[in-house]
């Protein structure tokens, strides 16, 4: 919370039709009479003559937080495209949030709140104020549900509090007096599983006719306990964020066009032009993560280089729990290839070989189902070596 008892928040919109401030009073009022912020909105103060710019600036200072509406019309204004002659009281509170953020940039990121009400996208949010690199607030019914990432921000309730700091821990020597002979991580913690927990593969989760042009790695986490379903409104809300990750894991590149998609059953972010490479991050309701991606392409078909593919599954299993959904207590990885034909396991040096043997009767598909599950803490320490098992059952299946 703020220092007062109930936050205050300054409502900056532009007035592009009247169902638009309806919607805006609408959204107010539920902020103000249900969610209990002292919320500041210009329809309220209408009764009498008032000098807006002077009024608007001097709420804007006063709030703890200015809620910037997004909008077809206030995207122009921020952005300096609208004509000169429209939206007076509109441009001036955008010069100011402007020259506010440039001179105290810190400050004003944490107060200024770009929010996307139901109808409108992320894209009508001005240039200034970063929607892309710093957050913004999806608002998808005026409910504590629907609102419940900028109820967070504004009342200081985080959805993961920080947990309390614990002790240092005492580690053994490697080697000289004093060292302890470990077993690796993988080998020490994992367990067969006692029950069967399906993997639901790329081609089923897409439900697609048309084949990948290219081979796909498929890397799952599936989780290896009976856990509560995510919810649809947890999907829609984390479907844009896994746009963000896939770049920031480079898992999509910066350019790349990249879909994010929410349903019933899953949240995806999906990158299909085969030029560019097909990739794609997803999360299921029964709680699997799963992302997918190219092999190398060489002179010759493509390339399975069981150290690179062990080095970049390596990662994306971190991707994979960096997804901001609950983890369960423990998850039971499997990997695919799909198609198969005209790969080849080799080096990545040899990726200009102009002459080398392609396998032979190779399988459609391979799928290297869950068979053994890790704690969910352990897999993080030990990521390396459960990619590198992958890599060997993959490889192991493809010479079969």
């Amino acid at each position: 919370m703020t220092s007062r008892e109930h936050p205050k928040a300054f409502v900056s919109y532009i007035h592009d039709s009247p169902q638009h401030c309806d919607a805006v009073r609408e959204f107010s009022t539920f902020l103000r009479s249900e969610q209990g912020i002292d919320v500041i909105l210009d329809q309220w103060a209408s009764d009498q003559r008032q000098d807006w710019q002077a009024w608007a600036t001097k709420n804007i200072l006063e709030s703890d937080f200015v809620i910037v509406v997004a909008s077809e019309g206030y995207q122009r204004v921020g952005d300096g495209y609208g004509p000169n002659d429209r939206n007076l009281g509109g441009q001036a509170e955008a010069a100011t949030l402007r020259n506010l953020l440039q001179g105290d940039r810190q400050d004003w990121t944490r107060k200024l709140l770009p929010v996307i009400l139901p109808g409108h996208s992320v894209h009508e949010i001005p240039q200034f104020l970063s929607a892309h690199t710093n957050d913004h607030y999806p608002v998808t019914s005026f409910t504590p549900e629907g609102a419940d990432s900028l109820l967070r921000h504004i009342t200081r309730q985080p959805r993961h509090p920080l947990p309390p700091l614990g002790p240092l821990p005492v580690l053994p020597p490697l080697s000289g007096a004093g060292a302890a002979v470990a077993t690796p991580a993988p080998e020490r913690n994992r367990t067969a599983l006692l029950e069967e927990f399906p993997v639901v593969w790329r081609a089923d989760l897409l439900r697609r006719g048309r084949q990948s042009q290219s081979p796909l790695v498929e890397v799952h986490l599936v989780p290896a306990e009976r856990v509560a379903r995510f919810g649809v409104l947890q999907l829609e809300r984390v479907s844009e964020g896994l746009v963000a990750l896939g770049r920031s894991r480079r898992l999509f590149t910066q350019t790349q066009s990249v879909s994010a998609i929410s349903s019933d059953e899953s949240a995806r972010a999906v990158s299909e032009d085969w030029r560019s490479g097909e990739s794609g991050l997803a999360v299921l309701r029964g709680g699997q993560r799963t992302c997918w991606f190219g092999l190398p392409a060489a002179n010759i078909g493509w390339i399975l280089d069981r150290e690179h593919l062990a080095a970049q599954i390596a990662d994306r299993l971190h991707t994979l729990l960096e997804i901001d959904l609950p983890l369960p207590g423990r998850f039971a990885p499997a990997i695919a290839l799909e198609p198969v034909s005209l790969t080849r396991i080799a080096k990545i040096a040899e990726i200009s070989a102009t002459s080398a043997p392609l396998p032979m009767n190779v399988p459609e598909h391979i799928r290297v189902e869950a068979e053994e599950a890790f704690p969910t803490s352990d897999l993080r320490h030990s990521i390396r070596g459960v990619a590198e098992e992958l890599v060997a059952r993959l490889a192991a299946a493809f010479r079969r």
